[in-house]
């Protein structure tokens, strides 16, 4: 779990890198016609938006483990 707690800390520096990359190549191939690559491209903008989206509201990288350590300890 300290791998996800890492990346929920450090998630603006791998998210929107992976948000804007994605974005850019699925348009990309979609330009090409290439409907598997664009889709695939715009799923990992999807995670990277909603992962930003989720850092954003939990406030901050204190906080966003916080409520994941929350979220794992109730699941189990």
């Amino acid at each position: 779990m300290k791998e996800v707690y890492f990346l929920a800390r450090h998630t603006p520096f791998w998210a929107i890198p992976l948000l804007v990359l994605s974005a850019e190549f699925g348009y990309v191939f979609w330009l090409r016609k290439k409907k598997k690559g664009a889709l695939l491209c715009l799923l990992l903008a999807l995670i990277g938006a909603s992962a930003t989206g989720f850092y954003y509201w939990a406030g901050g990288p204190e906080k966003s483990v916080k409520i994941l350590k929350k979220i794992h300890r109730n699941y189990n």
